[in-house]
């Protein structure tokens, strides 16, 4: 391939259009050429400060200008960009620090106490980006007195150029190492499913954290294709619907599903003016008919873009979902899509056999934006690497005769309940088809009788009420009768990681030791 630094789609953009608007964020908003003349600062000082190819940096950073202008500045001289969660407290920071290897830590000023609690390791450098006491110059100050030409680029291909870090909704969060040749594939992929590529006078409006995979893959190939990236700081429906009127967004990312229908609910958007989008792209959680329904009112002339993927395999799947496509499902899931360019998924058992149509295994993938492997850890990465290229993802699905995919569970989400194996996925979809249901997630918990038994833990809508009797009644219209949930908990909201994905583990063994109790 001919490009060999990620950073390299993002000059063009710079080359072609140095004086459209690349960043708005707020009150800010940066040229492509201003941006490229502050990352090249940014770069200049990372240089001068002893950072060089192959060095970890990590920042901690909420959405902002900055998170863009700190990555591409890392890329261009080589280095390995480390994201992190915002959210993180001290000891999960000096974990994450130290699993990376990380010698450089960019923070923002709104956590320099967070980060004055954490055990970090000796030798590190620290710059804050704003203003704290104790950490030296700032990024800002550091910018001014750094040269905006253009540093030697580095170009490797097969380096890595980013470690993602897993959300650990499965347990201990792994770093996934993502090679420039990786990521450029990604963004290439992205840019010809979404037609993204093919307008650069889009803008695109992104909600969900740009440190996490979904939010970098969006913001790098909207500025690979030349659009205007519009930042969201979080979900805040004034300012979402605000900066859709203001900036004519035609192209928007909100995560999960269920923000979409928190903005098609919110009061007076009938009054608002959506009809520049064109495009409204969610996953990272399942969603719903009605969900459907709302976003096609809401934003008419929008196509609604679903699909799933992983940090691992970098692409996915993805198609257009309508209230016609979805239609009559009886309460399976939505299809996450068919492959997008450059992947291939097919369904196989344990021994890496492929399974016919319609039955239901582990999805395996192949393609040039999967990872390179586990930071550090090659006994997992040797786990998920099968023959010829392929890789395990740890999810069950099915394909159908169209060759469109349809998500069931993650392969450790499996309830065997007498004997019987239970998608978790095939539950919740129904449950959250009840009027009465915001969200849903189905857990097998320990059962005397069954082994294991069903339970759906709801959050409810706003004042509305639900009882197992009723939610059983509702499941047997669309389920067999050994599927419904034996066990219903209410709560008032799910413990959500960055991504907006529930942190199910956590959930699962809270429960579990709770009905263990009562055996």
């Amino acid at each position: 391939m001919f490009y060999q630094n990620v950073s390299e789609l993002f000059l063009l953009s710079v080359r072609r259009w140095p004086d459209k608007t690349a960043l708005v964020f707020g009150q800010q908003r940066l040229s492509y050429g201003q941006a490229n003349s502050r990352i090249n600062r940014i770069a200049n000082a990372l240089l001068a400060k002893g950072v060089k190819a192959g060095d970890k940096v990590a920042f901690l950073l909420p959405n902002c200008c900055e998170i863009v202008l700190i990555y591409y500045a890392i890329q261009k001289i080589g280095a390995v960009a480390v994201p992190l969660n915002f959210r993180l407290i001290p000891r999960e920071i000096a974990f994450l620090i130290e699993n990376s290897d990380s010698e450089t830590l960019i923070f923002s000023s709104d956590f320099a106490e967070t980060v004055s609690n954490a055990c970090l390791p000796e030798g590190l450098r620290l710059i804050c980006c704003g203003e704290a006491e104790g950490f030296g110059p700032t990024l800002e100050q550091l910018e001014v007195g750094s040269s905006e030409e253009e540093p030697a680029l580095f170009r490797d291909g097969d380096a890595v150029s980013r470690i993602q870090f897993t959300g650990g909704s499965t347990g201990v969060p792994k770093g996934v190492m993502r090679t420039h040749y990786q990521d450029i594939f990604e963004i290439m992929g992205e840019m010809m499913y979404s037609k993204l590529g093919a307008d650069p006078d889009n803008v695109v409006l992104i909600q969900c954290p740009l440190e996490h995979h979904g939010g970098h893959s969006w913001f790098t190939a909207t500025l690979s294709a030349g659009a205007t990236l519009v930042i969201c700081s979080a979900y805040d429906p004034e300012k979402i619907l605000d900066s859709i009127e203001q900036e004519r967004v035609s192209y928007m990312l909100l995560l999960p599903p269920t923000t979409y229908l928190r903005l098609c609910e919110y009061p007076g958007i009938a009054q608002r003016d959506t009809s520049s989008v064109r495009v409204a792209q969610s996953a990272a959680g399942g969603t719903t008919p009605e969900i459907i329904s709302l976003m096609e009112k809401v934003f008419p002339n929008a196509e609604i873009f679903y699909g799933w993927g992983q940090t691992e395999s970098g692409l996915g799947t993805s198609c257009v979902l309508s209230s016609a496509s979805v239609a009559g499902r009886d309460g399976f899931a939505c299809s996450i899509g068919r492959p997008m360019p450059f992947v291939e998924l097919k369904i196989v058992d344990d021994n890496w056999n492929e399974l016919p149509v319609g039955q239901a295994g582990e999805a395996v993938i192949r393609s040039p934006a999967c990872m390179k492997g586990y930071y550090k850890h090659p006994e997992l990465t040797e786990a998920l690497m099968g023959p010829e290229g392929w890789m395990r993802t740890g999810d069950i699905m099915f394909k159908d005769e169209a060759g469109y995919f349809y998500m069931l569970t993650r392969k450790k989400n499996i309830i065997k309940s007498g004997g019987e194996n239970i998608f978790c996925a095939d539950v919740e979809n129904v449950v959250k088809m009840h009027p009465s249901v915001l969200e849903c997630v189905i857990v097998g918990v320990p059962d005397e009788r069954l082994g294991e038994a069903v339970m759906a833990v709801v959050q409810l809508r706003p004042g509305q009420s639900l009882s197992l009797p009723e939610l059983q009644r509702h499941c047997k219209q669309y389920l067999s009768s050994y599927k419904k949930p034996l066990y219903m908990e209410i709560v008032d909201s799910f413990d959500m990681d960055d991504a907006g994905k529930i942190r199910r583990s956590r959930l699962r063994s809270m429960l579990k030791q709770k009905y263990e109790s009562k055996l």
